[in-house]
């Protein structure tokens, strides 16, 4: 009781800050309406009962299925099984993966069915699911880290050469959504079992970090291919704005909770599928141990459906619809402001965050605080936020002309820090850019691209979930950089001569 009491409260802490500057901005800055304001206030109630119910299945059900799935797999001893395996946890865990859908559905929205929630889904799933064997592979042959994202990155960019920015943005968005509350929990699990086997005395915790990273890359590989395939074409679109106030606000919540109750069950089938077949094959377990895993699957289920309908009914048309209104006013140093007000309010808000903080200030024994990495976290990200606004209404401004030089600052980082560092920082790009990045603020940008003249919908309105990704790469190998300039200045004077004093 006291473990859904804790989330109840994480997520309180999550959605209360977007209410109060929500209302705030309604009051005194853009009216919303009625209808609006009032769909934003049920959307948010529904996500603050939901997502704790959801996350308590998680613990009960996803979560133990994953760990029992992964150890599973790794007692076969066989490096082709552990390969195919490993590619097909990833597909099916991405497929699952709530954030992923919000996101796809998102794009097959804005695109009117251009682009594809059903292929965009297997497609990047698979991506992940080819990236997840590569991780598991490299931490077999004791590959580095650095040298591994090295590559991948060098893949990329070439890749990206081919596309335009519509694809480049979408692919770079779906790498910040493919790490969420279904999607860690199993690689987590894989990882870890994998680096029971591999770690040695002077390797010890490094191959337990990287592989979110380097899974959460095969969706950006994934859709660049999708581009250069599909003949490249130009992804047009639009918002569409005057149904946010439309329909009751009882109505449009009953009508979406109908259809995402049979979403919620799409969404979890594919893993309670893979372990049923696990569980005949090699897991074997009976009775009560099933029955347990079966009421953690309901609380997902409950929980998801609840959270889904929140989203889709009142936070993301309320969003969209703040920013074309801030956007209409004008006064874009405003709706920069606004947009970095929400990217700060972001890191604090969000659960997995905070997870973060405490295993970096125990891996380095409390060198480098957890107060410390969260400010620099939602610094980063209001930063990042804040850019993503600027890139929409300044024309000749492209997402690779910030993406490109931020992601080849972190790979040159990554050579010169620990490598648990290295780890962690890329693993950590789907932490800031989490539920409240997917819902809230890529709709907020959205809207203010919809506004704006000479803005696209597609191009500029995506791309801020992968600058929010971006963000803890470097902030968290600058904060590496500074506890290994720390250990050294540390032994340095543990090695001088001690005076006379010092022996008294």
């Amino acid at each position: 009781m006291n473990s859904i009491t804790e989330k109840f409260k994480e997520i309180i802490a999550a959605v209360l800050p977007f209410v109060v500057i929500v209302v705030l901005l309604s009051l005194f800055v853009t009216p919303l309406g009625g209808p609006t304001l009032s769909k934003f206030l049920m959307g948010s109630l529904l996500i603050t009962i939901g997502m704790p119910i959801f996350l308590q299945g998680i613990d009960l059900s996803i979560s133990p299925m994953g760990e029992m799935m992964s150890q599973a797999l790794i007692k076969k001893g066989s490096l082709k099984l552990l390969l195919i395996g490993s590619y097909i946890f990833g597909f099916i865990v991405t497929v699952a993966e709530p954030d992923m859908h919000i996101l796809a559905g998102q794009i097959n929205a804005v695109t009117m069915g251009q682009a594809s929630k059903t292929l965009l889904l297997i497609v990047v799933s698979g991506g992940v699911g080819l990236m997840v064997s590569f991780g598991i592979f490299r931490m077999l042959k004791t590959m580095s880290l650095p040298w591994a994202f090295a590559l991948i990155y060098l893949v990329i960019g070439g890749m990206a050469f081919f596309v335009n920015g519509d694809y480049l943005a979408l692919a770079f968005d779906a790498s910040g959504s493919t790490t969420g509350s279904i999607t860690v929990p199993f690689l987590l699990a894989l990882s870890s079992g994998i680096a029971v086997i591999t770690r040695t005395d002077s390797s010890e915790d490094i191959d337990s970090f990287g592989l979110l990273g380097i899974a959460s890359a095969g969706a950006v590989v994934a859709v660049l291919l999708l581009g250069i395939l599909s003949g490249n074409p130009r992804l047009e679109g639009s918002l569409p704005l005057n149904d946010v106030a439309a329909g009751g606000v009882l109505g449009s919540f009953l009508s979406e909770i109908a259809s995402t109750a049979w979403e919620s069950i799409i969404v979890i089938m594919p893993v309670v599928v893979l372990f049923i077949i696990m569980n005949a094959v090699s897991i074997k377990l009976k009775g009560r141990q099933i029955k347990k895993l079966a009421v953690g699957l309901f609380y997902t289920w409950f929980g998801l459906t609840l959270f889904l309908a929140g989203v889709n009914a009142g936070f993301m048309d309320t969003a969209r619809l703040l920013g074309y209104q801030i956007a209409g006013l004008d006064k874009y140093w405003l709706l920069i402001l606004v947009g970095a007000v929400f990217g700060i309010v972001t890191i604090p808000a969000e659960p997995s965050v905070h997870v973060l903080t405490q295993q970096i200030k125990e891996e380095t024994a409390g060198s480098i605080k957890g107060s410390t990495v969260m400010l620099t976290l939602a610094i980063g990200v209001g930063v990042a936020v804040g850019l993503s606004i600027l890139r929409i209404i300044i024309p000749g401004l492209q997402l690779w002309h910030i993406l490109l030089p931020a992601m080849a600052l972190a790979l040159i980082l990554s050579f010169f820090i620990p490598s648990i560092f290295v780890g962690i920082a890329f693993d950590s790009g789907g932490v800031a850019s989490g539920t409240m990045t997917a819902t809230f603020i890529l709709p907020f940008a959205q809207g203010a691209a919809e506004y704006i003249p000479f803005a696209n919908v597609v191009t500029d309105g995506f791309g801020v979930i992968s600058l929010v990704a971006v963000t803890p790469l470097i902030a968290l190998q600058i904060l590496g950089l500074i506890y290994k300039l720390k250990i050294k200045r540390a032994d340095r004077l543990a090695n001088l001569p001690k005076t006379k004093g010092d022996k008294a």
